[in-house]
């Protein structure tokens, strides 16, 4: 949340928190984040307008699409917001922060490139090793 009051015009306000996956409810079945988010923000006010300018940083834990292995792998994104603040006292950023990280999801995730997956007869993970199903013809 930003107050509003006693910002300066066209002066960048700087500011680092970190954000608690579970107030955002960013948690969906294929991506877990285990730990804060790292939230690096500058903000700054003209007239009835406030931008903001952001880097959100954390790890995630990522289920892959092929394999349903899970993975870890490190979420980095620069955003810029902008708010009519006319009339407001404060702007709060999670719903558009949590939006950004949803976005940002893949619609097909994989642990690497070249992911064999699943045996599609027996489930085997065919990274691991071959599995010694003949498929019908």
């Amino acid at each position: 949340k930003i107050p509003l009051k006693g910002f300066e015009e066209n002066r960048g306000v700087q500011f680092e928190e970190e954000m608690d996956p579970e107030d955002l409810d960013i948690d969906i079945g294929v991506m877990h984040f285990p730990e804060p988010i790292l939230v690096k923000a500058e903000a700054w006010k003209s007239g009835d307008d406030l931008t903001v300018q952001a880097h959100l940083e954390a790890d995630r834990v990522m289920t892959c699409s092929l394999c349903l292995e899970e993975f870890n792998n490190v979420f980095e994104k620069d955003i810029t917001l902008h708010y009519d603040i006319k009339g407001l006292e404060s702007v709060t950023l999670d719903p558009d922060l949590r939006d950004e990280i949803l976005l940002e999801h893949p619609i097909r995730v994989l642990c690497r490139p070249d992911c064999r997956g699943l045996c599609a007869f027996c489930g085997a993970n065919m990274n691991e090793a071959p599995c010694d199903c003949k498929p019908e013809t």
